[in-house]
């Protein structure tokens, strides 16, 4: 079962309110992440660079790999998603 905790440490962007993941998104600072939680699923991570994103997702330890940038327009159906699985 996924926890409440490891979506928070599997999406960052739950930490910000719709408009600063925008911001965030549009400055290409939002990394897409495909995780193995039960049954596999999306997360992110906000970084600089892509190398430092797979930094973060190799800390993690929960399989999680970097898939690329998250682009502008699919902003808001995931943020959709994240809350509802929360």
């Amino acid at each position: 079962m996924v926890t409440d905790e490891a979506v928070d440490n599997c999406d960052e962007l739950t930490r910000f309110s719709d408009a600063q993941a925008a911001l965030l998104t549009s400055r290409s600072l939002v990394y897409l992440t495909d995780l193995k939680l039960d049954g596999g699923r999306h997360g992110t991570i906000v970084a600089a660079s892509y190398a430092d994103a797979q930094a973060v997702a190799r800390a993690r330890g929960r399989g999680e790999r970097v898939i690329g940038r998250m682009a502008h327009g699919f902003l808001h159906g995931l943020l959709q998603k994240v809350r509802l699985c929360a």
